[in-house]
């Protein structure tokens, strides 16, 4: 451990971190984030039911919609929203195509002649819309600014909270994470969408908690006398073992969970899958990044900062006895 908390370990850290996020870089700017293709550009056709229609009568006409929808298009989707107040109903059908009015007009005719018992097919009209999505480079780049933004908030409340070196290395830390996030899932190619995007803030939000815990301990152990002892290397380096155990033991239960979730998405939908394989390199990260890297930083900080103080004590213990030496000659020269 004092070895990666060495200046040496670290540089060779921080090294191998820039690189994979040069190459990274490189391949989301020449290539693009891989697009994850469940979640692509759309178009909505929506039947709107001014009457109050009973349960059971309502799976029945969203059926028979889905019915006539897909004589033309493809459904992908179907959500229903429902206004208890005026009883009016709003089904969304998600199709592959692009709906035009005449189609409206048509479906809107087949829905006036329905002979479902309980719905009045002449309250219902048909409108449409397409919609457009973000671009998946987008997801990526607003999760950075998203971080960047909650990190500097983290810096503040740690530099008030515990020492201004501690918040200089989850700031460092914290920018390492999404810039590393953001280049594997590049050089991996992970599909990248809205999913993402929350799995970032999750990873970020674990990283932030490790943080804080390894860094909460470190303080603790530096006021005893015990630590003070110690070299800044040896101090940061035994209070991290002595924090290593419960983050390992969160980290491990968070992978577990994501891994779970991972073998459930690979039945249910891959992009679940996908983003279970993101939350685990994120975990990794933030499991690195407050076990390795943020106490190395700080290690580096402490280090430079008890040498100054050191060198001020030791300017001030020379002043004051030149002071006090200075005394008794002054006193001799009144005398006489």
């Amino acid at each position: 451990m004092n070895k990666v908390l060495s200046k040496k370990g670290l540089t060779v850290c921080l090294a191998i971190a820039v690189i994979v996020i040069v190459v990274g870089a490189f391949l989301a700017g020449f290539l693009g984030y891989n697009p994850d293709g469940t979640h692509q550009n759309y178009s909505v056709v929506e039947v709107t039911d001014a009457g109050y229609s009973a349960s059971d009568a309502q799976d029945e006409f969203v059926a028979f919609c889905k019915d006539e929808i897909s004589k033309t298009y493809a459904v992908t989707d179907v959500k229903v929203t429902q206004s208890y107040t005026t009883g009016t109903s709003v089904f969304t059908y998600y199709v592959n195509g692009t709906p035009d009015r005449a189609f409206c007009d048509q479906l809107e005719t087949a829905i006036a002649g329905c002979t479902i018992e309980g719905v009045n097919g002449a309250l219902a009209s048909v409108t449409f819309h397409e919609g457009t999505n973000l671009s998946y480079s987008d997801y990526a780049w607003r999760t950075a600014v998203g971080a960047a933004v909650a990190f500097v908030l983290l810096f503040v409340y740690v530099a008030i909270r515990f020492r201004l070196g501690m918040g200089v290395s989850v700031l460092i830390a914290g920018v390492h994470d999404v810039a590393l996030l953001l280049a594997l899932a590049a050089i991996v190619r992970l599909p990248v969408s809205p999913a993402f995007a929350g799995i970032a803030a999750i990873v970020l939000l674990l990283s932030a908690l490790l943080n804080l815990y390894v860094f909460g301990r470190m303080r603790s152990d530096l006021r005893t006398d015990e630590f003070k002892a110690k070299s800044a290397e040896e101090a940061v380096a035994d209070s991290v073992r002595n924090a290593r155990p419960t983050v390992l033991v969160v980290a491990l239960s968070v992978a577990a969970v994501a891994v779970i979730l991972g073998v459930v998405g690979a039945f249910t939908g891959i992009d679940l899958t996908f983003a279970m394989v993101a939350a685990v390199i994120g975990i990794a990260l933030a499991t690195y990044s407050s076990l390795v890297l943020s106490p190395a930083v700080y290690a580096l900080i402490k280090k430079k900062w008890d040498a100054k103080r050191a060198e001020n004590a030791k300017y001030n213990y020379a002043s004051d006895k030149k002071k006090k030496e200075s005394k008794p000659a002054e006193a001799a020269g009144e005398l006489e």
